[in-house]
């Protein structure tokens, strides 16, 4: 059998690697023919298909993906579950049903109890697995073949999202409704974290009321609901221990609520809330059923829109003239983006009320049909006619095109087949089987996150790819990029599933970390017969190398080498190519530790060449300026050994069991090599925090004299810093250096740490840091990433820019911010002492050092607020007259 392959097409889509190819007509040994065809593997696997396309297969290939990624989440929801009988008895009519409803269907000759998981106009889908395996089964059936048990009790309770009933409360940051749910506030899309990202939910003290309120006994005890009315706008429905929490938590604030008629109330909030107005609401309110914020208005509801703003200078709201709107799409919970004759804005519910139809059907936009109406006005004259009889005059909502009905059906609508077009590319993009979307849009402003139904995210990814936006597949989901806007959509995940991939991607980090534990980052030239490289494809597997490298030519004439490897855990043997810089993992040899372990000062030992005992001593080689590195040194003082007179390291070498000065040398060397010629962030951060260990105890000695004042700067920093992210961006300064780069110079995923790159070369700014760096300050360290900019990861210690040629100014930076101006009250109580503090220090550490030096403080407070420390250099001043 001879089989030829050209590759068609490759991707990788969520985390999978799919591959199509063509195989060309061939023969078998037994006299058959096979026709031409496309072969289709995921992750190495092959997969069935009669798909006669590349698209088509490629297709097939995300469906296969999809239905993997789908059962695994189901899986732990569905094991629990797993139970089988031969009969129905006992078991009664499942009636209706909805998503996540647990049922037994009967599938694989069994009546078998599974959950439901999504619902079509005829049939609902049954998830289940079996009692022996863990493979996912799906069954369409009709909802009156589907089984419930007679007792709910004998039912296992599936896994559900949170309840957002333990508590209620708003966020006092972003004023939305928030729920408490194992001691953390959520919101309504399953996130802890308000939109901006950089803080938590925090609520405004809803729980504590005084005694004579309402008690959270008598809050949890409220059935029914109440109509909650914004600043007069459409009322909106609320359970009654929402709508009472509301009282309790503005007479908590201070504010008089006003007692209405029927048990109603009135909150006159005096900031952006507004008038809040609260009644009971009616049975036919109660009865209506539930629909989520996210899914009041579809794409294409007409709307009456009332606007209501907020006058800043008179503190009260302005209700602006009402207008026709429709919606575009939504933006985010209760919010959606609508659209009208002199533009679109972003409005809340309670700004909107139904006006027309709701939404017109996809069936009719895919066909390009208009929505016509009648204008009341006939063709041609009609004023001679007592019975007119010419045909009434149509128009076109969305073309604005005017006509009889007949000419409008012979004409199609041009917007509505762009928009058949774009909804057809929207869901082919979104897969169905995931009925929940979670969207990220970014602006100038900020990220705005939302979770929304597939049939809502259909409608914004088709709104995105109307307005020319790209798309593509990323690691994060769907992204769609045009100018000023980036938005993603991702299968909705629960914070119970976030919890899960977070814990698999550690497992996987850990792994890892074991892999590189005991491997070195070389050249493919340095292998050698025998040595143990580690293989590809991220499985971890190690090979060794049994023959020397030999050259040839591939098909496209490049120039390569080979080595011949047999793998370690098996007998499986062949070739691993390589070109010109390649770079593997090879496997360190010997007994080597992992982490060095640095002598004690007084510590005894034997060296290993000359036999002596030595001691390791610190030694100041300027009396007092706290610069004192360490050696081994014999009975008589000596640091020299006489056994390796003549050798580039003349030092003594103690005995197995401590590390002597040129081991230390060649450990730091071979991690600066490692570290200017790494990418990997991981393997950066590791081999920084290896390197600054080392140097306190180097620096100083004949071989680091020369590197430069930024390099011991980016060193003194590391030995404090604990990100990664920060210590890789770290270790790329430091690589830079090391290879004998500017101390100007900056790139794009470097950090610089005391000063900008421009002023590293300042001689004030050089001493500054010197001294500061000597006297154990912590500097400054600034990166290149945004997301690390502010917080626990943003900016910690001394900053210093020059003023004039031998005067400079130094600020200090707390949770990547150099002043109060941002923070809140509370924080600024909080941080300024630790500011002051820290000021002073610099201001007494570069005194001593003969520093001229005096403080810039503020005013305009009532407590001290130093803004900075002024500092002159030592030296000669020209005498005053």
């Amino acid at each position: 059998m001879s089989e030829i392959s050209t590759g068609e097409h490759e991707e990788t889509y969520r985390g999978s690697h799919i591959r199509v190819t063509t195989v060309p007509e061939h023969e078998l040994d037994s006299g058959a023919r096979i026709l031409e065809h496309l072969a289709l593997r995921v992750n190495g696997q092959p997969v069935a298909t009669r798909a006669r396309t590349v698209k088509a297969a490629v297709a097939r290939g995300r469906q296969v993906v999809d239905r993997a990624l789908l059962d695994a989440r189901l899986l732990p929801v569905l094991r629990p579950l797993a139970a089988a009988r031969l009969s129905a008895a006992g078991l009664v009519a499942a009636g209706e049903v909805s998503e996540g409803d647990t049922v037994w269907v009967y599938g694989r000759g069994r009546w078998r109890r599974g959950q439901v998981t999504r619902i079509a106009r005829v049939n609902a889908t049954v998830s289940y697995v079996t009692e022996s395996s863990d493979e996912v089964h799906h069954k369409a059936v009709h909802a009156q073949d589907l089984r419930r048990e007679t007792s709910a009790t004998t039912t296992p309770a599936a896994p559900t999202a949170p309840a957002r009933e333990e508590a209620a409360d708003k966020c006092r940051h972003c004023f939305r409704r928030i729920g408490l749910f194992k001691g953390l506030w959520w919101g309504s899309d399953d996130d802890f974290m308000c939109p901006d990202g950089e803080r938590q939910h925090a609520p405004r003290g809803l729980w504590q009321q005084r005694t004579d309120r309402r008690s959270p006994q008598q809050l949890v005890a409220a059935q029914g609901f109440f109509m909650c009315s914004v600043n007069g706008g459409t009322p909106q429905r609320l359970p009654a221990i929402v709508a009472l929490g509301e009282v309790e938590a503005a007479l908590d604030d201070g504010v008089l609520v006003e007692n209405l008629p029927g048990g109603a109330f009135a909150i006159p909030f005096r900031d952006r809330r507004g008038r809040i107005e609260l009644r009971p609401a009616t049975a036919e309110e109660c009865a209506e059923p539930t629909v989520a914020d996210h899914e009041v208005y579809g794409p294409g509801s007409e709307v009456t829109v009332r606007p209501v703003t907020w006058d800043r200078r008179m503190r009260e709201h302005v209700v602006g003239e009402e207008f026709a709107a429709t919606v575009a799409y939504g933006v985010n919970g209760g919010r959606y983006k609508v659209r009208w004759t002199g533009g679109e804005g972003v409005f809340t519910l309670d700004e909107l009320r139904p006006a027309g139809a709701t939404r017109r059907p996809v069936e009719a936009l895919r066909a390009g049909s208009h929505a016509v109406w009648n204008t009341g006005t006939r063709t041609g004259d009609t004023a001679s006619r007592r019975w007119p009889t010419s045909p009434y005059l149509c128009a076109c909502r969305d073309c604005h095109a005017r006509g009889t009905r007949t000419d409008l059906a012979a004409r199609p609508c041009t917007p509505e087949v762009e928009a058949a077009l774009s909804l057809a590319q929207a869901e082919e993009l979104l897969p169905e089987a995931f009925p929940r979307w979670e969207s990220r849009v970014t602006t100038g402003r900020g990220t705005d996150i939302g979770v929304f139904s597939r049939g809502t995210a259909v409608e914004m990814a088709a709104a995105e790819l109307r307005a020319g936006a790209s798309q593509s597949w990323e690691d994060d989901g769907l992204t769609l990029r045009r100018e000023g806007f980036t938005t993603v959509l991702e299968p909705y995940r629960s914070p119970q599933e976030r919890a899960a991939e977070a814990e698999a991607r550690a497992a996987e980090d850990l792994r890892w970390e074991k892999i590189l534990a005991d491997t070195e980052d070389v050249a493919f030239e340095d292998l050698k017969v025998g040595d143990v490289l580690l293989r590809g494809y991220g499985d971890g597997r190690r090979a060794r190398v049994i023959r020397p490298a030999e050259d040839f030519t591939d098909r496209f004439g490049r120039t390569m080498r080979r080595l011949w490897c047999r793998a370690v855990d098996g007998d499986h043997e062949g070739w691993v190519e390589f070109g010109p810089g390649g770079r593997t993992l090879r496997q360190i040899t010997g007994g080597r530790p992992h982490t060095p372990s640095l002598p004690e000062d007084g510590q005894l030992g034997r060296c290993a060449h000359c036999g002596e005992p030595v001691t390791w001593s610190h030694v100041d080689p300027a009396p007092g300026s706290d610069n004192a590195v360490g050696a081994w040194a014999d009975g008589s003082g000596g640091e020299q050994c006489p056994a390796r007179q003549g050798l580039a390291d003349t030092s003594h070498t103690p005995s197995e069991g401590t590390l002597g000065l040129g081991d230390l040398r060649g450990w730091f060397r071979r991690a600066m090599d490692r570290i200017a010629h790494t990418d990997a962030d991981c393997r950066l951060a590791e081999l920084l925090a290896h390197a600054a260990v080392l140097f306190p105890v180097l620096d100083g000695r004949a071989d680091l004299a020369a590197v430069p004042e930024q390099f011991r700067a980016v060193m003194h920093a590391a030995a404090s810093v604990t990100h990664p992210p920060t210590l890789a961006a770290l270790a790329r300064r430091a690589g830079h250096l090391w290879e004998g780069g500017a101390e100007s110079a900056e790139g794009t995923k470097d950090a610089f740490v005391g000063c900008l790159p421009e002023h590293a070369g300042h001689p004030a700014v050089r001493a500054a840091l010197a001294q500061a760096r000597n006297a154990g300050v912590p500097l400054a360290v600034i990166g290149r990433d945004w997301r690390f900019g502010y917080g626990e990861h943003g900016a910690q210690g001394l900053f210093v820019s020059p003023t004039g040629e031998r005067t400079v100014e130094c600020i200090w930076f707390i949770d990547g911010r150099s002043e109060e101006g941002p923070q809140r009250p509370t924080q600024v109580r909080r941080l300024r002492p630790a500011r002051n503090g820290a000021l002073a220090e610099v201001h007494a550490a570069l005194a001593d050092a003969g520093w001229r030096v005096s403080d810039k403080a503020s005013h305009a407070t009532h407590t001290l607020r130093l803004l900075s420390v002024l500092a002159t250099m030592p030296g000669n001043r020209a005498g005053r007259g």
